[in-house]
């Protein structure tokens, strides 16, 4: 009887060390899901949910308008993304974008490749660390709600995330000019590693 009585006391304390070793964001991310909020806006008044004929057209309309280009090699579509407008020392950065779609061809998510336009390698305010803290600010305002925090994708990379509702967003560098953003809906996490 002492015997099972220390085992389940031992399976109880690694237990409650598991839940407290949970991260500050894997609460966050449970927290929001369970709120059941949805938020469903991405981009350019694009949405999940909308089929990829959808997709196509609008972009088509947004090309129409100047306001989007076609990508390099046709994968992705092209935006000029101006940070910080309201001041003098406003930056543009390339947005290549394209939707994260299921077998269905329904939206879930955008992901999105970003570099400053006058990026070069030895000018270091215009490098991917730089970028993401201007990107966390232009994301926060875009889409308000919880603060990003920082989390580890591996050893070697740093990201950032946030999560409101089902929409989670995540970017992290590629190198040291790109920052690679997602906006994914958590309700289809089956698509997050793609």
């Amino acid at each position: 009887m002492e015997v099972v009585v220390k085992q389940i006391f031992f399976l109880l304390i690694l237990c409650l060390g598991a839940s407290a070793c949970e991260s500050e964001y894997s609460q966050i991310v449970k927290e929001e899901i369970k709120s059941g909020v949805i938020h469903e806006d991405l981009i350019l008044g694009l949405k999940m949910g909308q089929t990829r004929k959808e997709f196509y057209d609008h972009c088509w309309q947004l090309n129409k308008q100047k306001l989007v280009a076609q990508g390099p090699g046709n994968k992705y579509a092209k935006y000029i993304l101006t940070l910080d407008s309201t001041s003098q020392n406003s930056e543009k950065v390339e947005m290549l974008f394209y939707g994260i779609f299921d077998e269905d061809k329904i939206m879930h998510g955008m992901e999105m490749k970003m570099n400053y336009i006058k990026w070069s390698p030895w000018n270091e305010i215009y490098q991917s660390d730089q970028l993401m803290e201007a990107l966390k600010i232009h994301f926060s305002q875009a889409y308000p709600g919880n603060d990003f925090l920082e989390i580890d994708i591996n050893e070697q990379t740093k990201a950032f995330a946030k999560v409101d509702g089902n929409r989670q967003i995540v970017m992290y560098p590629l190198g040291d000019k790109d920052v690679m953003a997602k906006i994914t809906d958590l309700r289809h996490s089956d698509l997050l590693n793609k």
